[in-house]
């Protein structure tokens, strides 16, 4: 489903103030008032690691190596820390003391991805570090051998940083104060159980072990764990077509649990940092799924086209009833395809992927038979009887009409498909913010539905009346021996497809002549009204007219 069933990966540029219920800022403040601490979440790390990079000169050079240089190059780091590279190639620190607290030792651990070689970052961190564990030790509930995670935010005034503390053992995060977590349970709505949220935390738990791999070690439980998740959405997706497990295909299931094997384990730990990586970054999707799927809760979604909140989106607007017996009801079915892979707000990557090609591949077929009738009717309009009308015949018009559809139909399809690859592998997220802005309350995707439905629509009108064209070109001034065979011809082939249409569309005929006949209705009755609402226009106009 960004999910992408949707695990979006994107942030929010600006982060939100922190705030509690009652809508005080939630800080912890140095008795001198320069150091501040308010609550984050991986999320946050993330979007600053990604987000907000560090740039590199271009002019700045020096392509001189020092000579019999052969040892390893050991980063300058401040007195305490250490220095680590992520497998993806960033740098961040992690600092390991013992600080006296109000008389009794306590064993710090701080990590941050800080650029610590700036004159005084490391003094702020390792004192922003001491006013938080000296906050958490007036709680006598608080853990030991927790980790602390410190990002520093953009202040003038006071010197400012994120935090969050990492408890390993259960596996999730938590904070000093009431945390707000609109940023990373944003995702869902009417979420209220603790337990609910409690698998996001996990989930978060998972994205810190992947921003920071060196800082922790992850015992071979998690990978047993891992084959039993994995080995179960196998065979729901084998077993379903809409498996709300994951987002991931048969095929990369398959795969990622071949690879699992071959995770190197120590005696019951991983301690390689790509792989740690590689499993949080597996359990991070399938514990944010069970998220949005409200795993464990009342009404849990178990398939990814159900909705949670009751959003059926079966009410038709007058729009949709008017313009659907002109584009040939192909709206209908749009809207049905929509509405199964956007439930919810949530876009399902699979899906999403699925539908795009198969709308590709009919904008294709479509663009092929506009060419071929565009062709068609050029050379129509080149018999010399037809020429003679001088543009004003009904057959010439009607295949001018034609030509213009099927034009239409072709701008439209080469548009679609132009969109779908320029946005490349941005294209589920791109999706998830398009669909929202065209989501209605009540009628859910009709507008995308119309839209989509266009070019087919376009095509079916220009085959309309290139017959037109051809058959009045037929029966002018024709006596009936031509007449005659062409009439029972052209019968022939109507009978013929429209019995086609009812035996293969049999499925869905009946409800397509309702959605006609209510279509119908609707038309008629905002006919039937027209009058009445002109006529109270007029009486309006002539009540507030000025006298004089």
């Amino acid at each position: 489903m960004s999910m992408s069933l949707l695990p979006t990966s994107h942030q929010p540029k600006r982060r939100p103030v922190p705030v509690n219920r009652s809508g005080v800022r939630n800080f912890i403040i140095s008795s001198d008032q320069r150091l501040r601490l308010s609550a984050m979440s991986a999320e946050v790390v993330q979007a600053e690691r990604y987000d907000r990079r560090k740039t590199i000169p271009r002019l700045a050079k020096n392509y001189a190596i020092p000579s019999m240089t052969t040892d390893s190059i050991e980063r300058p780091v401040p007195p305490g820390w250490q220095v680590y590279i992520h497998p993806e190639g960033c740098l961040y620190y992690c600092y390991e003391s013992v600080v006296d607290f109000d008389g009794s030792s306590r064993e710090i651990r701080v990590i941050t991805q800080a650029d610590l070689v700036h004159h005084g970052v490391a003094e702020t961190i390792e004192n922003l570090a001491k006013l938080a564990y000296s906050h958490a030790c007036q709680n006598s509930s608080f853990p030991v051998n927790v980790d602390l995670v410190l990002e520093l935010m953009d202040d003038v005034e006071t010197m400012t940083a994120g935090y969050y503390f990492v408890h390993h053992k259960n596996m999730c995060l938590f904070w000093l104060q009431e945390f707000d977590g609109t940023v990373i349970l944003r995702e869902c709505s009417g979420v209220t159980e603790l337990s609910h949220k409690q698998i996001e935390l996990e989930a978060q738990y998972w994205m810190h072990i992947d921003l920071f791999p060196h800082t922790s070690a992850l015992n071979s439980q998690v990978l047993r764990q891992l084959q039993q998740i994995i080995r179960f959405a196998i065979s729901d997706c084998m077993t379903s077509e809409v498996s709300a497990v994951c987002a991931f295909s048969i095929d990369v299931l398959k795969n990622t649990l071949d690879l699992i094997k071959d995770v190197d384990v120590d005696d019951h730990w991983i301690k390689s940092a790509h792989d740690k990586c590689f499993i949080a970054r597996m359990m991070n999707h399938f514990r944010h799924c069970q998220y949005l799927n409200y795993h464990g809760q009342q009404g849990a979604r178990l398939s990814r086209d159900q909705t949670v909140h009751g959003d059926s989106y079966e009410e038709r607007s007058m729009m949709m009833k008017c313009l659907a017996p002109l584009l040939f009801n192909a709206p209908y079915e749009h809207i049905q395809s929509l509405h199964k892979l956007y439930v919810d707000s949530i876009v399902n990557q699979l899906d999403w992927r699925t539908f795009v090609q198969k709308l590709n591949a009919e904008m294709q077929d479509f663009n092929l038979l506009a060419t071929v009738l565009l062709n068609v009717n050029v050379g129509f309009l080149a018999i010399q009887s037809v020429d003679n009308g001088g543009g004003h015949s009904l057959s010439q018009i009607a295949s001018y009409v034609s030509v213009i559809s099927s034009f239409g139909s072709m701008l439209l399809g080469v548009n679609f498909a132009r969109q779908s690859y320029t946005q490349g592998p941005d294209m589920v997220d791109n999706a998830h913010a398009h669909l929202q802005s065209l989501v209605h309350p009540k009628h859910g995707l009709e507008t995308l539905a119309i839209i989509y439905s266009l070019p087919y629509a376009l095509l079916m009108w220009g085959m309309i009346f290139f017959v037109l064209a051809f058959f009045t070109e037929c029966f002018h001034n024709s006596s009936a021996v031509p007449s005659v065979p062409v009439s029972v011809a052209a019968f022939v082939v109507l009978v013929l497809v429209g019995w086609s249409c009812h035996t293969l569309g049999n499925s869905n005929f009946s409800a397509e002549c309702g959605h006609f006949s209510e279509s119908v209705l609707a038309v008629a009755r905002w006919i039937k009204e027209l009058p009445r609402w002109i006529l109270a226009v007029v009486r309006s106009i002539f009540v507030y007219a000025p006298t004089a």
